[in-house]
């Protein structure tokens, strides 16, 4: 199976060459493996808009903005097609947004700018991962929180190659910060709870896949977690 960094890469060929439906399978999928970047869910909403699928095309923006709520072009995007459905007030509103967050932060660059860089570092962090390099990874990660320390997928794609790499006490301590902003995400408090255990602190690893279990019942990942805790806890038996 492919990994999300690469359904992207090649959703990405796709849209290059016009193939917006192709693009729109690619990035449906690496969505669906839970580590789509929030451009990825801005490229699929772009795919979703040209192929004459607004409503989807504006759910795919709004994700986009609930992982990076600075993310300009997703604004733009979204005001682009929100004028083309009727809703001029929405449109202005979003195209006003783009507008202000446009203007140089205290990075020292226009926010679209810091934005693309900071997404930069983060595909680069990915390929790296994909390729084992993992200290590499974590440096280009560490690059784009620098940009960006509010995108919290990317601390979440940090956590996991700290964790690849033995470096469970501050995975952990970025999860905590990712779980302090969005307490119910799920890949974080499983994330969360692994560092846990590998640490050997099973009383904490409990609590938080016993909280992903109340907050997320029907997902069979946790009962999986939770097992081979009692496992661990039992000797094994």
């Amino acid at each position: 199976m492919d990994s999300a960094t690469d359904l992207v890469a090649r959703a990405r060929d796709r849209y290059a060459v016009r193939d917006y439906h192709g693009s729109t399978l690619l990035l449906r999928e690496a969505v669906v493996e839970g580590l789509a970047y929030a451009d990825a869910h801005n490229l699929l909403g772009l795919c979703l808009a040209l192929i004459g699928r607004p409503e989807e095309a504006l759910v795919s923006f709004d994700a986009a903005l609930a992982l990076n709520p600075r993310y300009v072009e997703a604004h733009l995007n979204r005001a682009v097609l929100l004028n083309d459905m009727g809703r001029s007030d929405e449109a202005r509103t979003a195209f006003e947004m783009a507008e202000q967050l446009g203007k140089a932060d205290e990075t020292g660059f226009p926010v679209m700018v810091a934005n693309r860089l900071a997404n930069a570092h983060a595909s680069l962090a990915a390929e790296y991962r994909a390729a084992g390099a993992l200290d590499e990874a974590i440096a280009q990660f560490e690059r784009a929180l620098e940009l960006r320390p509010g995108y919290a997928d990317v601390r979440l794609a940090m956590a996991r190659a700290l964790t690849e790499r033995g470096r469970h006490a501050e995975a952990s301590r970025e999860l905590d910060e990712v779980l302090r902003e969005r307490p119910e995400w799920l890949d974080a408090m499983l994330l969360r709870g692994l560092t846990a255990y590998l640490q050997g602190d099973l009383a904490t690893a409990d609590v938080v896949w016993t909280s992903a279990a109340e907050r997320h019942p029907e997902e069979p990942r946790v009962e999986i977690y939770r097992s081979m805790l009692a496992r661990r806890r039992t000797g094994g038996k």
